[in-house]
């Protein structure tokens, strides 16, 4: 496997999650897109059920893209302060992701024990 293929698979995820991307709260001053670029990742801040405040979510794809509102797609995630979502992360949950304003939904997929494990 290639260096660049295994930076872009990123560590091994906490949990898969599908994003809808919605941009209600942009007005129509804002950019209403959210690009994944040739890195296959993007880190933003999100509201997690369960979990005060915002908190860094880094989200993996499979391929670089301009997501517009009415799109989804699943990613792989890992939180940044684990110990905040240990004990609230499994299936059904639900997110935000926020630039500014919230911009997009997520829904716990699966948690993936080994991701927890590993920090």
């Amino acid at each position: 496997m290639t260096d660049l293929k295994l930076r872009c698979m990123g560590p091994i995820p906490q949990f898969t999650a599908e994003l809808h991307f919605h941009f209600r709260e942009h007005g129509s001053d804002r950019r209403r897109c959210f690009v994944f670029d040739e890195s296959l990742h993007r880190r933003v801040p999100m509201k997690m059920e369960g979990v005060d405040g915002l908190n860094t979510i880094g989200m993996w794809v499979d391929a670089a893209g301009v997501l517009q509102a009415g799109d989804s797609v699943t990613v792989r995630c890992v939180v940044i302060a684990p110990e905040l979502f240990a004990d609230v992360v499994r299936p059904g949950v639900k997110f935000e992701l926020w630039d500014g304003d919230f911009f997009a939904s997520g829904d716990v997929i699966e948690r993936i024990d080994a991701g927890w494990r590993s920090r």
